[in-house]
């Protein structure tokens, strides 16, 4: 066997894998949905779209202005998409930008007081959707959920993607 091979695995562990793999694309799906995202806007008051809510909590967990350059990379996002959105935001009340005062070239983004409170709701609701979610789950259940979705998403971003076997 080849030395990059890997050795065959048990039929259970490949279902194990692809049960795991399978739960993460719905869960997936679920997260990226547009009636999820219309629930949680609506039950939020917060009528911004589902890039806004991620850049707007990227901002609150940033504290103070950040470089818009720094906004993309944290919200993994294209740089043309983000502008597109901060205008959005900007004409809503929802964020400000300032020119950075030790260089100029920087634009920094911060949460207006509305869009932190656009923030708090977002977070508020989530949080009650998730504590009603769980309500069934021991804390033992929860720690260990914890713990294994951080060690899956650890382990996730440290390995690199392989080219085919197959090169058809």
């Amino acid at each position: 066997m080849p030395p990059s091979a890997e050795p065959p695995s048990p039929p259970e562990r490949h279902e194990s894998r692809h049960h795991v793999q399978t739960t993460l694309e719905r869960l997936i799906r679920l997260q990226q949905s547009r009636r999820v995202h219309g629930e949680l806007t609506t039950a939020s008051r917060a009528q911004v779209s589902q890039p806004a809510v991620v850049l707007l909590t990227r901002l609150q967990a940033g504290g103070g202005g950040l470089a818009i350059g720094d906004l993309a990379k944290l919200a993994r996002m294209d740089m043309s998409l983000v502008s597109r959105e901060l205008r959005k935001l900007e004409a809503d009340e929802l964020v400000t930008r300032t020119t950075d005062t030790r260089d100029g070239r920087i634009t920094r983004v911060g949460l207006t007081p509305k869009g932190r409170g656009v923030v708090r709701r977002l977070r508020r609701v989530r949080d009650r959707h998730f504590e009603e979610a769980l309500s069934g789950w021991t804390d033992d259940d929860l720690a260990q959920l914890g713990a294994l979705m951080g060690r899956f998403v650890d382990d996730l971003s440290a390995v690199r993607y392989r080219e085919a076997d197959d090169p058809a």
